[in-house]
């Protein structure tokens, strides 16, 4: 461990939040880096702790962090780029441009649908897949639509197959992967540290977790209901026995859905030029889409208890993560996505916030990871102290 230290810069008034995670930092974490946006001026920008437990490597400023599932985020962010170019559009279906997709009964499913899991299609249940199967992006597109969509119920998540649809309906339409589009589109033009994929010589912190952590896949495993088993453990995403995602065959793979990297600061700049977009006039072009496309993709599309995982989901047209149960509050219009083991990167659009909060350490999703909970309510706390301050 290198210490607990706290780095980077904290606007006035956000003083609350630095304090969060300097406490996370001596408590809970290995390391980690959060930042917020507000109204796109950066008020927190924090990192600490230590990014590989093995050499006693420091987190930087510049430490990317693997976000797992929050992958998802970023590849709805690159949907928004391609149906505002006219690229792709949500309610068509997928087989305009990808014809084999059609096959038993998808004729219909649309662009959307994929985007949202509700094209039927959590899983590969036609052979078994191992890790190094992952990076085979051409066969696993060639598997799905090849497959039976599952009946019911309407929304099924799973852990891989968004990324492996919609990149291959990138590629079909535009020529390059999803990847590549993102690169090209997005992340060059802003000066995004955000990519898929990348060995720690390039600054990428190293993954910590225990059998405690991977334990809660067990449950999966050994179901009886060979569609859970096909959608959580073939193949399991954190097996026992050593962290996989520290081993350069996989965590420098190409896994759309699943192995992004990126600053904690980053990310969140990305959810704050969406929500810049958002508020633009209409018919404005914006740094990824113009405001009718941003709403039309966070417009509520599906909403309904996951039946294997247990907890209500919630998805926007366009594929962002929403509150799976509707409340009021400040942060009650959030979009984004979440990722295994405990990262969070949201935005906020009513109150201007976007945020992004990248840990190395992963813990389990139930009660024992309370991290970006923390931090969460010490930014609403400092955003009402701020109010009511202006208000005074």
């Amino acid at each position: 461990m290198t210490g607990t230290q706290v780095n980077g810069y904290t606007a006035a008034g956000f003083e609350g939040v630095r304090a969060c995670f300097e406490t996370n930092l001596r408590e809970v974490e290995t390391g980690a880096a959060f930042a917020v946006y507000h109204h796109g001026r950066a008020v927190v920008d924090l990192w600490g702790g230590t990014a590989d437990e093995a050499t006693g490597r420091a987190w930087t400023e510049q430490t990317r962090a693997q976000i797992f599932s929050g992958s998802k985020g970023i590849i709805a962010a690159t949907l928004l780029r391609l149906c505002d170019a006219g690229v792709l559009a949500l309610d068509e279906p997928v087989a305009r441009y990808w014809p084999e997709f059609a096959a038993h009964g998808k004729e219909h499913v649309t662009v959307g649908d994929c985007a949202t899991y509700s094209a039927g299609l959590p899983a590969i249940t036609s052979r078994v897949v191992d890790l190094g199967d992952l990076g085979d992006a051409r066969l696993m597109a060639e598997l799905l639509a090849g497959q039976a969509p599952v009946p019911a119920p309407r929304l099924l998540y799973g852990p891989w197959t968004l990324g492996w649809l919609l990149d291959e309906l990138t590629l079909r339409t535009t020529g390059l992967t999803l990847r590549d589009f993102f690169r090209k589109e997005v992340a060059a033009p802003h000066g995004l540290a955000i990519d898929w994929g990348l060995r720690p010589a390039a600054g990428v912190a190293s993954i910590v977790y225990d059998d405690a952590f991977a334990a809660q896949y067990d449950r999966f495993n050994t179901s009886d209901d060979p569609l859970v088993r096909a959608t959580w453990a073939n193949p399991v995403p954190f097996p026992k026995g050593g962290v996989v995602w520290n081993d350069a065959a996989l965590r420098d793979a190409y896994i759309p859905a699943a192995n992004i990297v990126g600053t904690a600061r980053d990310i969140a700049r990305l959810y704050a030029l969406i929500i810049e977009d958002l508020h633009r006039p209409d018919g404005v072009p914006g740094n990824l889409a113009r405001s009718s496309t941003v709403r039309a993709a966070l417009t509520p599309y599906v909403r309904q208890e996951d039946p294997m995982l247990g907890f209500p989901f919630a998805y926007g047209r366009g594929g962002f993560r929403l509150k799976g149960t509707p409340r009021t509050g400040v942060d009650a219009d959030m979009f984004g996505h979440d990722g295994g083991g405990g990262s969070a990167h949201f935005g906020w659009p009513g109150a201007g916030i976007a945020l992004s909060y990248t840990p190395n350490r992963l813990l389990d999703i139930g009660n024992d990871d309370h991290r970006a909970g923390s931090l969460i309510r010490a930014l609403k706390t400092s955003l009402h102290q701020l109010e009511m301050a202006a208000t005074a």
